[in-house]
């Protein structure tokens, strides 16, 4: 027997490999496959957010303790008209730290013009350390030493100073409650500038931050928070402002947000406690130009570079009358994320901000996400998906439906891929420039002041608003009923849609392609129809176009499916609405 009678005798690879060519160029099976492609794309979009990793949750944060006998937590001492001592730095003790051990409960430390190559740790509560000038009372890090300031203790205010070049952070108060940064400069610092974690009662304010490869300004793991940020000025940054599991009250106002990677990113990941983040208001900042290559960043945030406002995995934020320009991606954007658990971002409000110059959209909504995302009142030229502020108003049950747009979730998945890769080479941040001179304190003998000199808000924009919401809305996304009604929101009603369009371009193509009663002309003419007018074209092929598609297939597809996808999101909602 040949060779060839052999192979169609076994039906290898022959008559089987020509039944499998058959079976996956028929229309029906052309559909199940464009089915299955959106589902794996779905997954995959399940895992796209991962933008901060360990090493920069952990980032200076090694393990501080205190000595026996000192005197980290407050004893509710009320500050006074005046200082109980002031110690000054050199001429009482000769170095800052030694001051600071020195000190009592009480007590100024006025530091002297002049460069301390010092990492202060400060373990007395109650205390108020002061630089006599802003730009020349200078601590450098020398890119050797860990942190400009450690502060373990309650109730300590740093004020009117400078911090550069520490491998670690330039002003540091972790797991203490009463913190305040006044009139701080940091610049070129290994991971953040300005920074409390684990901690409450806290607020940072005049203070500027360049030059940080994760961020500017951050605050962590905490909720409460109960902390301010006003009148701030972060640039240069891989993030402006960054907010792992910082929850509200927290206040972020008047501050401006310029040429770094992204400007203000609060943000839910299991790398730290009290997941997820949430109840932040971000009012009335100038937030431009970021998304600038130049800017600094490590593997950890160079997934989220090139937004304005991005919120990663929170829920019920209150973004409102902020000013977004020139941001190289997305203006404003919200978006679920994945830790060890997958949060979405349910319950944010983004209304009344005037967003222009997106490389993308301005606004921007992620799919998957959860419910309760509103968009109303902005300014805005563009948004993903199209038309957002019209199936997303505030104030409606329409937000209950999540969707999203998936390209949105996708990018940040690429972004992380590729970062992975030997190729990866950021900016140095210890070459970023140092910044001008900044304005000190309009009087360095001002008497003590209270921890807080701003008002913490009381509520967030966010929960006022008409659209239900719950604890619910703060759980990962899991076997829960709110979880299974949201993932089935955004299955029927949006990627399902999208995936049924797909569908029917790729049985119109099939069938136009097995076609023998059309000329090549007319073939491609279909196919530039079906292609080219959007939603109408393929519907056009299936009804004019001679297809020899049997009509109630054609009716199913074209009818059908989009009827059944809309009955099914219609009764979600309704379950969504009286169930959260």
């Amino acid at each position: 027997m040949s060779d060839r009678k052999r192979r169609s005798a076994r039906g290898w690879p022959g008559s089987a490999s020509r039944a499998w060519t058959r079976a996956w160029t028929r229309p029906r099976s052309v559909a199940l496959l464009a089915f299955v492609c959106a589902c794996l794309t779905l997954m995959l979009s399940a895992v796209a957010v991962r933008s901060a990793d360990a090493q920069g949750a952990a980032s200076g944060r090694k393990s501080y303790h205190c000595p026996d006998g000192s005197q980290p937590r407050s004893a509710g001492l009320t500050r006074g008209s005046r200082f109980v001592h002031t110690i000054h730095v050199p001429r009482d003790q000769p170095t800052i730290q030694a001051a600071v051990d020195a000190a009592k409960p009480g007590d100024l430390v006025l530091v002297a013009p002049g460069v301390y190559h010092e990492a202060v740790i400060v373990c007395t509560a109650d205390l108020t350390i002061r630089g006599e000038d802003r730009n020349t009372t200078i601590l450098d890090g020398q890119s050797q030493l860990a942190n400009g300031f450690t502060v373990l203790a309650d109730n300590v205010i740093l004020e009117n100073m400078t911090a550069h070049h520490y491998v670690g952070n330039g002003f540091f108060w972790t797991d203490q409650t009463g913190y305040r940064g006044s009139f701080l400069t940091a610049y070129n610092n290994g991971f953040y500038g300005i920074y409390a974690f684990g901690s409450r009662l806290g607020e940072f304010d005049d203070d500027y931050a360049s030059g940080s490869p994760d961020s500017g300004i951050y605050i962590g793991q905490c909720d409460p928070c109960q902390a301010v940020i006003t009148h701030v000025k972060a640039e240069w940054n891989a993030i402006g402002y960054s907010g792992t599991n910082a929850s509200g009250p927290i206040l972020i106002e008047n501050s401006e947000w310029a040429h770094n990677g992204a400007g203000v990113v609060p943000n839910t990941f299991d790398t730290e406690k009290k997941a997820p983040e949430h109840s932040v208001s971000i009012i009335n900042n100038n937030v431009h130009d970021n998304g600038d290559p130049a800017a600094p960043y490590n593997r950890g945030t160079h997934a989220v570079i090139g937004a304005g406002i991005m919120v990663v995995g929170g829920d019920l934020n209150y973004v409102a009358h902020n000013r977004v320009s020139g941001s190289s991606t997305y203006g404003v954007l919200v978006l679920g994320n994945v830790s060890v658990n997958t949060w979405l971002a349910s319950g944010n409000e983004v209304t009344h901000n005037q967003v222009s110059g997106s490389g993308i959209a301005d606004l921007a909504l992620g799919a998957p996400s959860g419910a309760g995302n509103c968009f109303s009142d902005n300014q805005a030229d563009t948004t993903l998906p199209p038309l957002l502020e019209l199936t997303h108003p505030c104030g409606s049950p329409l937000s209950l439906n999540g969707g999203g747009d998936l390209s949105v979730t996708l990018r940040p998945l690429a972004i992380s891929f590729n970062v992975r890769g030997p190729s990866f080479s950021p900016p140095d941040y210890r070459r970023i420039a140092a910044p001008h001179a900044q304005p000190g304190m309009p009087n360095v003998n001002t008497p003590p002041e209270p921890i807080l000199l701003d008002q913490i808000p009381t509520y967030t924009g966010a929960q006022s608003s008409a659209a239900p919401g719950g604890p619910a809305m703060l759980l990962p996304l899991g076997f829960t009923s709110y979880s299974i009604v949201q993932v089935l929101l955004s299955l029927y009603g949006n990627l399902l849609l999208f995936a049924l369009y797909s569908a029917w371009l790729a049985v119109a193509f099939v069938e136009l392609g097995q076609r023998t009663d059309l000329s090549a002309s007319r073939k491609l003419g279909w196919g530039a129809v079906a292609l080219g007018v959007p939603l109408i074209g393929p519907i056009l092929y299936y009804l004019v176009g001679g297809s020899n598609l049997s009509g109630r297939f054609r009716l199913a597809l074209v009818v059908g499916a989009p009827l059944f996808c809309l009955l099914a999101t219609i009764l979600l909602m309704v379950v969504a609405y009286y169930t959260l």
